[in-house]
Protein backbone atom coordinates (compact mmCIF):
# COMPACT_ATOMS: atom_id res chain seq x y z
CA UNK A 1 0.00 0.00 0.00
CA UNK A 2 1.70 3.46 -0.77
CA UNK A 3 0.32 6.41 0.80
CA UNK A 4 0.93 9.98 -0.28
CA UNK A 5 0.09 13.18 0.34
CA UNK A 6 0.97 16.48 0.28
CA UNK A 7 0.01 19.71 2.61
CA UNK A 8 0.85 22.83 3.66
CA UNK A 9 1.27 22.69 7.14
CA UNK A 10 1.53 26.55 8.42
CA UNK A 11 2.82 26.34 11.94
CA UNK A 12 0.72 28.30 14.80
CA UNK A 13 2.21 30.72 17.40
CA UNK A 14 2.45 30.92 20.98
CA UNK A 15 5.15 31.43 23.37
CA UNK A 16 7.42 28.79 24.68
CA UNK A 17 10.26 28.21 26.00
CA UNK A 18 12.76 25.45 26.75
CA UNK A 19 13.13 25.98 30.21
CA UNK A 20 9.48 26.25 31.00
CA UNK A 21 8.91 22.63 28.59
CA UNK A 22 11.39 20.78 30.67
CA UNK A 23 9.32 21.82 33.79
CA UNK A 24 6.31 20.44 32.56
CA UNK A 25 7.90 17.14 31.66
CA UNK A 26 8.20 13.84 33.98
CA UNK A 27 11.98 14.03 34.12
CA UNK A 28 14.26 14.00 36.74
CA UNK A 29 15.67 16.88 38.63
CA UNK A 30 19.28 16.19 37.66
CA UNK A 31 20.83 15.87 33.67
CA UNK A 32 22.03 12.89 32.75
CA UNK A 33 25.57 12.27 32.01
CA UNK A 34 27.19 14.65 29.54
CA UNK A 35 30.23 12.59 28.88
CA UNK A 36 31.61 13.86 25.57
CA UNK A 37 30.43 12.18 22.51
CA UNK A 38 32.65 9.70 20.81
CA UNK A 39 32.10 9.57 17.44
CA UNK A 40 34.97 11.14 15.72
CA UNK A 41 37.06 14.39 16.51
CA UNK A 42 34.09 16.29 14.59
CA UNK A 43 32.47 15.75 18.01
CA UNK A 44 35.01 16.87 20.22
CA UNK A 45 33.28 20.10 19.05
CA UNK A 46 30.22 19.58 19.66
CA UNK A 47 29.87 20.40 22.97
CA UNK A 48 31.07 24.01 22.46
CA UNK A 49 28.70 24.26 19.20
CA UNK A 50 25.51 23.23 21.63
CA UNK A 51 26.61 25.91 24.31
CA UNK A 52 26.92 28.38 21.54
CA UNK A 53 23.30 27.21 20.60
CA UNK A 54 21.80 30.08 21.68
CA UNK A 55 23.73 32.81 20.08
CA UNK A 56 23.66 31.03 16.72
CA UNK A 57 19.93 31.00 16.73
CA UNK A 58 19.80 34.80 17.45
CA UNK A 59 22.43 35.34 14.63
CA UNK A 60 20.15 33.03 12.19
CA UNK A 61 19.38 35.22 8.77
CA UNK A 62 15.97 36.28 8.98
CA UNK A 63 14.36 34.90 5.79
CA UNK A 64 10.85 35.95 6.02
CA UNK A 65 8.50 32.80 5.46
CA UNK A 66 9.55 29.78 3.70
CA UNK A 67 8.43 26.63 2.68
CA UNK A 68 10.35 23.44 3.35
CA UNK A 69 9.47 19.97 1.83
CA UNK A 70 9.12 17.06 4.36
CA UNK A 71 9.50 13.47 2.85
CA UNK A 72 9.13 10.87 5.02
CA UNK A 73 8.44 6.44 3.97
CA UNK A 74 6.92 4.74 6.82
CA UNK A 75 4.00 3.24 8.83
CA UNK A 76 4.58 5.52 12.03
CA UNK A 77 4.34 9.58 11.37
CA UNK A 78 5.80 10.20 14.84
CA UNK A 79 9.26 11.14 13.21
CA UNK A 80 7.96 13.88 10.80
CA UNK A 81 5.40 15.10 13.41
CA UNK A 82 8.49 15.55 15.65
CA UNK A 83 9.86 17.72 12.78
CA UNK A 84 6.77 19.52 12.31
CA UNK A 85 6.55 20.07 16.11
CA UNK A 86 9.71 21.23 16.95
CA UNK A 87 9.02 23.72 13.76
CA UNK A 88 6.10 25.04 15.95
CA UNK A 89 7.72 25.47 18.79
CA UNK A 90 11.01 27.77 16.58
CA UNK A 91 8.57 29.48 15.07
CA UNK A 92 6.82 30.60 18.42
CA UNK A 93 10.12 31.84 19.58
CA UNK A 94 10.69 33.51 16.60
CA UNK A 95 7.71 35.37 16.93
CA UNK A 96 8.40 36.37 20.67
CA UNK A 97 11.62 37.71 19.82
CA UNK A 98 10.27 39.73 16.93
CA UNK A 99 11.82 37.64 14.20
CA UNK A 100 10.93 37.63 10.84
CA UNK A 101 11.20 34.01 10.15
CA UNK A 102 8.24 31.67 9.70
CA UNK A 103 8.39 28.11 8.81
CA UNK A 104 6.01 26.25 6.67
CA UNK A 105 5.75 22.75 6.01
CA UNK A 106 4.75 20.89 2.24
CA UNK A 107 4.93 17.15 3.49
CA UNK A 108 5.00 14.08 1.61
CA UNK A 109 4.61 10.85 3.00
CA UNK A 110 5.30 7.51 1.63
CA UNK A 111 5.10 3.70 2.54
CA UNK A 112 7.00 1.97 -0.08
CA UNK A 113 9.89 -0.30 -0.59
CA UNK A 114 13.32 1.47 1.38
CA UNK A 115 15.10 0.82 -1.75
CA UNK A 116 12.83 2.59 -4.02
CA UNK A 117 12.77 5.51 -1.73
CA UNK A 118 16.59 5.66 -1.79
CA UNK A 119 16.18 6.00 -5.17
CA UNK A 120 13.83 8.51 -5.11
CA UNK A 121 15.78 10.46 -3.01
CA UNK A 122 18.67 10.16 -5.34
CA UNK A 123 16.64 11.08 -8.74
CA UNK A 124 15.18 14.10 -6.93
CA UNK A 125 18.29 15.58 -5.86
CA UNK A 126 19.71 14.80 -9.45
CA UNK A 127 16.31 17.24 -10.88
CA UNK A 128 16.41 19.70 -8.12
CA UNK A 129 13.63 18.80 -6.46
CA UNK A 130 14.76 16.70 -3.52
CA UNK A 131 13.04 17.25 0.07
CA UNK A 132 14.81 19.79 2.37
CA UNK A 133 14.72 17.02 5.05
CA UNK A 134 13.79 13.48 4.75
CA UNK A 135 13.90 10.11 6.42
CA UNK A 136 17.62 8.65 5.60
CA UNK A 137 18.01 4.86 5.60
CA UNK A 138 21.14 2.91 6.56
CA UNK A 139 22.83 3.26 3.37
CA UNK A 140 24.25 6.91 4.33
CA UNK A 141 27.32 6.38 2.66
CA UNK A 142 25.15 5.79 -0.81
CA UNK A 143 23.66 8.96 -0.40
CA UNK A 144 26.68 10.79 -0.02
CA UNK A 145 28.37 9.54 -2.49
CA UNK A 146 25.42 10.19 -4.69
CA UNK A 147 26.05 14.19 -3.18
CA UNK A 148 22.58 14.14 -1.53
CA UNK A 149 23.25 14.81 1.85
CA UNK A 150 24.43 18.32 4.07
CA UNK A 151 26.87 17.59 6.90
CA UNK A 152 25.22 18.26 10.04
CA UNK A 153 28.61 17.78 12.26
CA UNK A 154 27.55 21.00 13.85
CA UNK A 155 24.50 19.65 15.49
CA UNK A 156 26.27 16.63 17.64
CA UNK A 157 26.22 17.24 21.06
CA UNK A 158 26.47 15.40 24.52
CA UNK A 159 22.91 15.17 24.72
CA UNK A 160 22.61 12.42 22.54
CA UNK A 161 23.24 9.06 23.67
CA UNK A 162 27.20 8.27 22.80
CA UNK A 163 28.01 6.52 20.12
CA UNK A 164 24.25 6.83 18.73
CA UNK A 165 26.34 9.09 15.46
CA UNK A 166 28.13 6.30 14.40
CA UNK A 167 25.96 4.96 11.51
CA UNK A 168 25.51 8.69 9.93
CA UNK A 169 29.32 9.43 9.71
CA UNK A 170 31.23 9.34 6.77
CA UNK A 171 34.62 10.81 6.65
CA UNK A 172 34.30 11.86 9.66
CA UNK A 173 31.08 13.71 9.11
CA UNK A 174 27.80 13.46 10.54
CA UNK A 175 24.80 13.08 7.59
CA UNK A 176 22.16 13.03 9.52
CA UNK A 177 20.72 12.97 12.71
CA UNK A 178 19.32 9.84 14.70
CA UNK A 179 15.32 10.33 16.09
CA UNK A 180 15.61 7.46 18.48
CA UNK A 181 17.58 3.80 19.58
CA UNK A 182 15.94 0.97 17.79
CA UNK A 183 18.01 -1.89 19.15
CA UNK A 184 18.14 -5.23 17.07
CA UNK A 185 18.03 -8.19 19.10
CA UNK A 186 16.15 -11.80 19.74
CA UNK A 187 12.70 -12.04 21.28
CA UNK A 188 10.72 -15.18 22.26
CA UNK A 189 7.35 -16.57 23.86
CA UNK A 190 7.03 -16.91 27.47
CA UNK A 191 4.18 -19.28 26.88
CA UNK A 192 5.72 -21.47 24.51
CA UNK A 193 8.64 -22.51 27.27
CA UNK A 194 5.57 -22.44 29.82
CA UNK A 195 4.25 -25.07 27.28
CA UNK A 196 7.02 -27.35 27.19
CA UNK A 197 7.87 -27.39 31.26
CA UNK A 198 9.77 -24.63 32.44
CA UNK A 199 9.07 -22.77 35.46
CA UNK A 200 8.32 -19.01 35.91
CA UNK A 201 11.49 -19.13 37.91
CA UNK A 202 13.57 -20.78 35.07
CA UNK A 203 11.79 -18.29 32.62
CA UNK A 204 12.54 -15.02 34.34
CA UNK A 205 16.10 -16.13 35.26
CA UNK A 206 17.16 -16.50 30.95
CA UNK A 207 17.41 -12.77 29.99
CA UNK A 208 20.40 -12.55 32.30
CA UNK A 209 21.97 -15.60 32.14
CA UNK A 210 22.30 -14.73 28.51
CA UNK A 211 23.75 -10.97 29.69
CA UNK A 212 25.87 -12.87 31.92
CA UNK A 213 27.38 -15.00 28.71
CA UNK A 214 26.21 -18.15 30.80
CA UNK A 215 23.43 -19.09 28.01
CA UNK A 216 25.40 -19.52 24.58
CA UNK A 217 23.47 -18.90 20.78
CA UNK A 218 24.05 -23.22 20.40
CA UNK A 219 21.90 -23.68 23.55
CA UNK A 220 19.57 -21.38 22.43
CA UNK A 221 19.39 -22.94 18.90
CA UNK A 222 19.27 -26.16 21.03
CA UNK A 223 16.35 -24.87 23.14
CA UNK A 224 14.56 -23.37 19.47
CA UNK A 225 14.51 -27.24 18.63
CA UNK A 226 13.64 -28.66 22.14
CA UNK A 227 10.07 -25.97 21.98
CA UNK A 228 9.65 -27.72 18.30
CA UNK A 229 9.89 -31.55 19.50
CA UNK A 230 8.00 -31.03 22.63
CA UNK A 231 4.78 -29.44 21.22
CA UNK A 232 5.34 -25.22 22.52
CA UNK A 233 5.67 -24.58 19.15
CA UNK A 234 5.53 -25.15 15.19
CA UNK A 235 8.73 -23.47 14.72
CA UNK A 236 11.96 -22.50 16.75
CA UNK A 237 13.24 -19.88 14.95
CA UNK A 238 11.86 -16.93 12.38
CA UNK A 239 13.14 -13.94 10.83
CA UNK A 240 12.35 -11.37 8.34
CA UNK A 241 10.82 -12.49 4.89
CA UNK A 242 13.06 -9.86 2.98
CA UNK A 243 16.46 -8.21 2.59
CA UNK A 244 18.16 -6.73 5.98
CA UNK A 245 20.71 -6.10 8.10
CA UNK A 246 19.14 -8.27 10.91
CA UNK A 247 20.90 -11.02 8.87
CA UNK A 248 24.17 -9.58 9.45
CA UNK A 249 23.57 -9.33 13.00
CA UNK A 250 23.30 -13.49 13.24
CA UNK A 251 26.42 -13.61 11.10
CA UNK A 252 28.18 -11.30 13.91
CA UNK A 253 26.91 -13.71 16.55
CA UNK A 254 28.51 -16.70 14.88
CA UNK A 255 31.94 -14.59 15.12
CA UNK A 256 31.37 -13.10 11.46
CA UNK A 257 32.84 -9.60 10.10
CA UNK A 258 31.46 -7.22 7.39
CA UNK A 259 32.99 -4.15 7.83
CA UNK A 260 36.61 -3.03 9.45
CA UNK A 261 37.47 -0.33 11.47
CA UNK A 262 37.15 2.25 9.13
CA UNK A 263 34.11 1.04 8.44
CA UNK A 264 35.04 -0.50 4.81
CA UNK A 265 33.24 -3.80 3.62
CA UNK A 266 34.73 -7.20 4.55
CA UNK A 267 33.71 -10.57 2.65
CA UNK A 268 34.64 -12.80 5.82
CA UNK A 269 34.13 -15.75 4.27
CA UNK A 270 34.51 -18.37 6.28
CA UNK A 271 32.11 -16.47 8.64
CA UNK A 272 29.83 -16.78 5.78
CA UNK A 273 29.94 -20.27 4.93
CA UNK A 274 29.51 -20.82 8.57
CA UNK A 275 25.94 -18.54 8.57
CA UNK A 276 24.66 -20.23 5.60
CA UNK A 277 25.67 -23.87 7.62
CA UNK A 278 23.15 -22.04 10.36
CA UNK A 279 20.43 -21.23 8.16
CA UNK A 280 20.66 -24.52 5.71
CA UNK A 281 20.19 -26.56 8.81
CA UNK A 282 17.49 -24.74 10.27
CA UNK A 283 15.04 -24.98 7.52
CA UNK A 284 16.35 -28.47 5.98
CA UNK A 285 17.69 -30.83 8.83
CA UNK A 286 16.50 -29.48 12.66
CA UNK A 287 13.18 -27.47 10.68
CA UNK A 288 12.84 -25.34 13.50
CA UNK A 289 12.36 -22.45 10.54
CA UNK A 290 9.86 -22.88 7.63
CA UNK A 291 11.34 -23.72 4.26
CA UNK A 292 9.31 -21.62 2.27
CA UNK A 293 9.71 -18.45 5.14
CA UNK A 294 10.68 -16.31 2.62
CA UNK A 295 7.46 -16.29 0.57
CA UNK A 296 5.13 -16.15 3.64
CA UNK A 297 4.96 -12.02 3.65
CA UNK A 298 5.15 -9.70 6.65
CA UNK A 299 1.54 -10.54 7.58
CA UNK A 300 1.92 -14.26 7.76
CA UNK A 301 5.41 -13.92 10.01
CA UNK A 302 3.97 -11.25 12.68
CA UNK A 303 1.28 -13.18 13.38
CA UNK A 304 3.30 -16.72 13.79
CA UNK A 305 5.29 -14.91 16.39
CA UNK A 306 2.84 -12.99 18.03
CA UNK A 307 0.51 -16.40 19.03
CA UNK A 308 3.54 -18.37 19.64
CA UNK A 309 3.36 -20.54 16.56
CA UNK A 310 6.90 -19.36 16.08
CA UNK A 311 9.01 -19.78 19.34
CA UNK A 312 11.58 -16.88 18.60
CA UNK A 313 12.19 -14.34 16.12
CA UNK A 314 15.76 -11.90 15.61
CA UNK A 315 15.07 -8.30 14.23
CA UNK A 316 14.61 -5.03 15.42
CA UNK A 317 12.73 -4.28 18.89
CA UNK A 318 10.17 -2.31 16.95
CA UNK A 319 8.94 -4.80 15.00
CA UNK A 320 6.89 -5.73 18.25
CA UNK A 321 4.52 -2.99 16.96
CA UNK A 322 3.69 -4.84 13.84
CA UNK A 323 3.53 -8.90 15.82
CA UNK A 324 1.04 -7.37 18.29
CA UNK A 325 -1.19 -5.72 15.54
CA UNK A 326 -1.29 -8.91 14.08
CA UNK A 327 -1.90 -11.02 16.53
CA UNK A 328 -4.46 -9.00 17.86
CA UNK A 329 -3.29 -8.37 21.16
CA UNK A 330 -2.68 -5.35 22.89
CA UNK A 331 1.10 -3.70 23.50
CA UNK A 332 0.52 -4.84 27.04
CA UNK A 333 -0.97 -8.23 26.34
CA UNK A 334 2.44 -9.05 24.01
CA UNK A 335 4.79 -7.56 26.69
CA UNK A 336 3.33 -10.02 29.20
CA UNK A 337 3.93 -12.77 26.86
CA UNK A 338 6.95 -12.22 24.83
CA UNK A 339 10.78 -11.40 26.27
CA UNK A 340 13.31 -9.64 24.55
CA UNK A 341 16.97 -10.70 25.03
CA UNK A 342 20.66 -9.49 23.52
CA UNK A 343 22.31 -12.04 20.72
CA UNK A 344 24.13 -14.65 22.73
CA UNK A 345 27.59 -15.61 22.44
CA UNK A 346 28.63 -17.93 20.89
CA UNK A 347 31.34 -20.17 20.08
CA UNK A 348 32.79 -17.88 17.52
CA UNK A 349 32.01 -14.38 19.58
CA UNK A 350 33.29 -13.40 23.21
CA UNK A 351 30.25 -11.45 24.56
CA UNK A 352 26.42 -11.20 24.01
CA UNK A 353 25.13 -8.09 22.30
CA UNK A 354 22.48 -5.90 21.04
CA UNK A 355 22.95 -3.64 17.62
CA UNK A 356 21.65 -0.20 17.95
CA UNK A 357 20.20 0.98 14.73
CA UNK A 358 18.76 4.12 14.53
CA UNK A 359 15.79 5.61 12.25
CA UNK A 360 17.76 8.70 11.01
CA UNK A 361 16.37 12.48 9.29
CA UNK A 362 18.73 14.45 7.11
CA UNK A 363 19.24 17.50 5.46
CA UNK A 364 19.44 17.95 1.46
CA UNK A 365 22.75 19.04 0.17
CA UNK A 366 20.92 21.34 -2.34
CA UNK A 367 18.05 22.96 0.35
CA UNK A 368 17.98 26.60 -0.02
CA UNK A 369 18.01 26.95 3.87
CA UNK A 370 20.45 24.69 5.57
CA UNK A 371 20.83 27.18 8.58
CA UNK A 372 17.30 26.68 9.39
CA UNK A 373 16.71 23.40 8.88
CA UNK A 374 19.81 22.61 11.23
CA UNK A 375 18.05 24.48 13.97
CA UNK A 376 15.10 22.39 13.76
CA UNK A 377 17.47 19.81 14.26
CA UNK A 378 19.21 21.48 17.56
CA UNK A 379 15.77 22.32 18.97
CA UNK A 380 13.98 18.39 18.41
CA UNK A 381 17.65 17.85 20.87
CA UNK A 382 17.37 19.98 23.27
CA UNK A 383 13.50 22.21 23.83
CA UNK A 384 11.47 19.85 22.30
CA UNK A 385 13.45 16.60 22.69
CA UNK A 386 9.86 15.12 24.10
CA UNK A 387 8.77 14.49 20.68
CA UNK A 388 12.06 12.31 20.33
CA UNK A 389 10.71 10.34 23.46
CA UNK A 390 7.15 10.42 21.92
CA UNK A 391 8.30 8.78 19.13
CA UNK A 392 10.88 6.28 20.67
CA UNK A 393 7.93 5.28 22.96
CA UNK A 394 5.61 4.86 20.31
CA UNK A 395 7.67 2.03 18.38
CA UNK A 396 9.24 0.50 21.34
CA UNK A 397 12.84 1.79 20.93
CA UNK A 398 14.68 3.71 23.47
CA UNK A 399 15.47 7.83 22.90
CA UNK A 400 18.91 8.81 21.46
CA UNK A 401 18.58 11.48 24.17
CA UNK A 402 19.95 10.81 27.29
CA UNK A 403 17.72 12.30 29.47
CA UNK A 404 14.80 10.78 27.94
CA UNK A 405 15.21 7.46 28.73
CA UNK A 406 14.27 8.16 32.67
CA UNK A 407 11.29 9.74 31.34
CA UNK A 408 8.33 8.64 32.38
CA UNK A 409 7.16 8.13 28.52
CA UNK A 410 10.01 5.80 28.43
CA UNK A 411 9.96 4.18 32.12
CA UNK A 412 6.39 3.55 32.19
CA UNK A 413 6.24 1.86 28.36
CA UNK A 414 5.18 -1.78 29.17
CA UNK A 415 8.32 -3.30 26.98
CA UNK A 416 10.75 -0.53 26.78
CA UNK A 417 11.03 -0.33 31.09
CA UNK A 418 12.51 -3.80 31.22
CA UNK A 419 15.37 -3.22 28.45
CA UNK A 420 16.83 -0.58 29.23
CA UNK A 421 19.90 -2.15 30.23
CA UNK A 422 20.59 -3.24 26.67
CA UNK A 423 21.89 0.16 26.24
CA UNK A 424 25.19 -1.04 27.80
CA UNK A 425 25.71 -3.68 25.46
CA UNK A 426 24.49 -2.06 21.85
CA UNK A 427 27.31 -1.58 19.55
CA UNK A 428 26.65 1.02 16.26
CA UNK A 429 27.56 -0.38 13.40
CA UNK A 430 29.03 2.81 10.54
CA UNK A 431 28.28 3.25 7.49
CA UNK A 432 29.64 0.72 5.10
CA UNK A 433 30.40 1.62 1.29
CA UNK A 434 28.69 -1.13 -0.68
CA UNK A 435 26.66 -2.71 2.16
CA UNK A 436 23.43 -2.43 0.03
CA UNK A 437 25.39 -5.08 -2.43
CA UNK A 438 26.32 -7.31 0.26
CA UNK A 439 22.76 -7.50 1.58
CA UNK A 440 21.02 -8.33 -1.60
CA UNK A 441 23.17 -10.79 -2.66
CA UNK A 442 22.87 -12.68 1.14
CA UNK A 443 19.37 -12.47 1.05
CA UNK A 444 19.49 -13.90 -2.33
CA UNK A 445 21.33 -17.04 -0.89
CA UNK A 446 19.55 -17.30 1.56
CA UNK A 447 16.26 -18.15 0.23
CA UNK A 448 17.73 -20.66 -2.02
CA UNK A 449 19.11 -22.44 1.11
CA UNK A 450 16.40 -22.66 2.59
CA UNK A 451 14.73 -24.39 -0.36
CA UNK A 452 17.55 -26.53 -0.25
CA UNK A 453 18.16 -26.02 -3.55
CA UNK A 454 21.57 -25.20 -3.12
CA UNK A 455 24.76 -26.05 -0.39
CA UNK A 456 26.31 -23.92 1.83
CA UNK A 457 29.53 -24.02 -0.16
CA UNK A 458 28.00 -23.09 -3.11
CA UNK A 459 26.16 -20.07 -1.74
CA UNK A 460 29.32 -19.30 -0.41
CA UNK A 461 30.94 -18.98 -4.27
CA UNK A 462 28.06 -17.66 -6.23
CA UNK A 463 28.05 -14.78 -3.02
CA UNK A 464 31.44 -14.21 -3.96
CA UNK A 465 31.64 -14.42 -7.50
CA UNK A 466 28.45 -11.40 -7.56
CA UNK A 467 30.21 -9.41 -4.92
CA UNK A 468 33.58 -9.38 -7.22
CA UNK A 469 31.42 -8.17 -9.76
CA UNK A 470 29.22 -5.54 -8.36
CA UNK A 471 31.77 -4.19 -5.45
CA UNK A 472 34.75 -1.81 -5.78
CA UNK A 473 36.42 -1.74 -2.66
CA UNK A 474 35.81 -4.61 -0.60
CA UNK A 475 38.15 -6.53 2.12
CA UNK A 476 38.27 -10.49 0.99
CA UNK A 477 39.24 -12.34 4.09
Amino acid sequence: MKKTGKRLAALGLSVITAFSLAACQSKPAEPASTAAPKDTAAAESAAENGTEAASEQAGIEEVGEVTLKLGFNGDFLTMPEAVLGAAERLNEKYAAEGKNIKINFETDYQTINNTDYHNNIVFAHKSGDAPDIFICDADVAGFVNAGCLLDISDIMGDEFVDGIFTPTMVDQKAYAMPFDLPLRVIYYSNKDLAEIGWTQEEIDALPKKIADGEFTLEQFIELCGTVVEKGGAQYGLVHRPGAGNDFFDMLNALGGEYYDENGKLVFDEAAILRFFQFTYDNANTSKITPQNLNQLGWDTINKMVGNGEAFAYYGPMFSATYVAQAAGLSTEEFAKDETFVLFPKSEYSDKPFAVAAPQMMAISADTKYPELCKEIFKELAAGSSDYLANHASTIYTLSCIKSENESDVIMENPILKNVTYMADYAKSIPAVDGLASLKSELFSQIVTLELGQITPEEAVKAMRTQIELNVDDVIFK
